[in-house]
């Protein structure tokens, strides 16, 4: 199922954006979160240090269900190449002791599964929680779009998944968490976590996240820590004898050797910020030898990468939806071999896996290794360590409010636990086997009724578990082990930032002119008037609030 880095091609408002000096799960950009008092968003920005939050947050209580046969290293994800024989029960008590049904909205970045009443693998998780869960599933590449109308009515679920990436687009953001939703330090801060061990066995760091307005607001999904990798088509490689890139001529020599118009192949699809990244592009800002603040987009590096993306959709190496559609959902086309090089999070790796295992037993998706356009040492972006967020409406009275925390300690169970298999995989014997290495297979029922739904509901630690796909945690491992050699230093680790509302809304227009450069229809002189325009409209503004961020905190 999911992993914690699943992307979706609709991020693009964030893709090659104004960061705090790390790129969050969309690539870039600050996640907007913790403020040092008052209530709602800053129009000025603001900042705390996470170890002042310490009273706000659970108590670690480590839960060990299995030990990883492949420990992580530098803070990349323990890897499991097999699945336990017996699983652990976790959590041995119904949450909802009411009975009372759940409402939840959920992002989905797969067709919908039936629904509640119609669905045994829904039936079979609700008998546990001691509930039905209903969900409002939307589709992932729409989400944010519907989350600003609905935080405006007020008229939220009683669990609202908000991925960190859809955040920076929401206005007064911190304002609609203070009017909407619950403070949940009276149920969880310190000791009190211990009455759901699920959610205390979550990382400090990722509850950090969750703090908006001095308060524990959310529940966090722990993030792998990389914003992207960049996938391609192994299969489709050793068809036609190519190797993955390891400098940007090789990366464009792929464009040529790739694209075949009348196969309905085109070489690739998003690659903006891995390349941004290959060409040593800051996640978000750096100093400069005078020790001043410098944002990505004022970076010659960044000019380089925006000639070289141009250069390969001038090329035509681009596939043509893609080039019409910067927001098109890219994962039909890479899956169906219409594409072949496109960015992600990890997690869409084994989604994608899930999805073409049985229709297609030739597929083969690989991660590039990180490497720089020159072929030097590479950088690799840092992500925040949460990076998704699980909602409590407000107002809802402490009884309530305690099933649905439990709720999110069934869904939070880690790897080797009943529920966290129930949740992935259905039941044995109806929507998975179990393969002759112990690893789960989906049935026929298994790949219509099951989706990726309790598991948006609030995350569990991180691990790379799913050995039915074979070298896949293999492969995996050894890409976050190796990519987490070359993390590049955080100006502001430790540090919650909250963007400052005006720079914030400079994304979405920025972005727009450089999709415009990229395919021809402004020319490349354009982007220092953007980048001007930027720094006038905002971002000089926001220069001097990191700056006053770093140099009150002796950085």
């Amino acid at each position: 199922m999911i992993g914690s880095g699943s992307g979706s091609t609709n991020r693009r408002t964030f893709l090659s954006l104004l960061g705090a000096g790390t790129a969050v799960a969309a690539g870039g950009v600050t996640l907007t979160g913790c403020s040092s008092g008052g209530s709602g968003g800053s129009a000025g920005g603001r900042a705390e240090t996470e170890d002042k939050l310490g009273g706000l947050l659970p108590k670690y209580v480590a839960y060990d269900s299995v030990k990883p046969d492949l420990p992580g290293e530098n803070g990349a994800s323990p890897g499991f190449t097999k699945y336990p024989t017996e699983l652990v029960r976790a959590v041995p008590d119904k949450a909802v002791k009411s009975g009372k049904e759940v409402s939840a909205m959920t992002p989905l970045w797969a067709p919908l599964p039936p629904g509640l009443g119609n669905n045994s693998y829904f039936d079979a998780n609700n008998e546990r929680i001691g509930a039905p869960v209903r969900f409002n599933i939307l589709s992932g590449n729409d989400y944010g779009d519907k989350l600003g109308p609905l935080l405006a009515s007020g008229n939220v679920p009683e669990l609202l998944c908000v991925p960190g990436w859809n955040i920076s687009g929401l206005t007064r953001f911190g304002q609609a968490v203070d009017k909407l939703f619950e403070d949940l330090t009276p149920y969880l801060a310190g000791d009190k976590a211990a009455a759901y061990p699920m959610l205390a066995n979550l990382p400090t760091r990722a509850w950090a996240y969750g703090v908006w307005n001095s308060q524990l607001k959310a529940v966090p999904f722990p993030s792998d820590g990389f914003p992207w990798a960049l996938f391609y088509r192994k299969d489709i490689f050793d068809q036609v004898g190519a190797a993955p890139p390891k400098t940007a001529d090789d990366l464009l020599a792929l464009g040529k050797q790739l694209t075949d118009a009348k196969a309905n192949r085109w070489a690739f699809g998003s690659i903006t910020d891995e390349v941004q990244r290959a060409f040593g592009v800051p996640g978000g800002w750096r100093k400069d030898s005078t020790g001043k603040l410098v944002n990505k987009v004022e970076t010659p590096e960044f000019e380089e990468a925006v000639a070289f993306v141009r250069k390969v959709f001038q090329s035509g190496y681009v596939h043509p939806t893609v080039v019409g559609n910067a927001a098109t959902d890219q994962k039909p086309l890479f899956e169906g071999g219409q594409l072949v090089i496109r960015q992600d999070g990890l997690g869409a790796w084994n989604e994608s896996l899930q999805r073409q295992s049985a229709i297609n037993p030739k597929f083969d998706m690989q991660a590039v290794a990180p490497f720089a356009h020159d072929g030097g040492t590479p950088i690799v972006w840092s992500g925040d360590p949460a990076g998704i967020f699980t909602f409590v409406k407000k107002g809802l009275g402490k009884d309530r409010i305690a099933e649905l925390l439990g709720v999110l300690n069934y869904t939070a169970a880690p790897f080797g636990t009943e529920e966290n298999q129930l949740y992935n995989y259905g039941v044995e014997g109806k929507h998975y086997t179990r393969q002759s290495s112990g690893a789960p297979k989906l049935t026929a029922l298994g790949q219509k009724e099951v989706a990726s739904t309790y598991i948006f509901l609030g995350g569990r630690p991180n691990a790379i578990t799913q050995s039915e796909y074979p070298g896949y945690v293999e492969a995996l491992s050894a890409w976050e082990n190796n990519a987490a050699k070359h993390r590049e230093k955080n100006l502001f680790e430790g540090i919650r930032v909250e963007q400052p509302t005006k720079m914030a809304a400079l994304n979405q227009p920025f972005d727009d002119k450089l999709q415009d450069i990229y395919r021809g229809r402004r020319p490349v002189s354009e982007l220092k008037v953007a980048v001007k325009e930027w720094q006038t409209n905002g971002g000089n503004e926001g220069r001097d609030f990191y700056a006053k961020v770093l140099s009150d905190n002796g950085r």
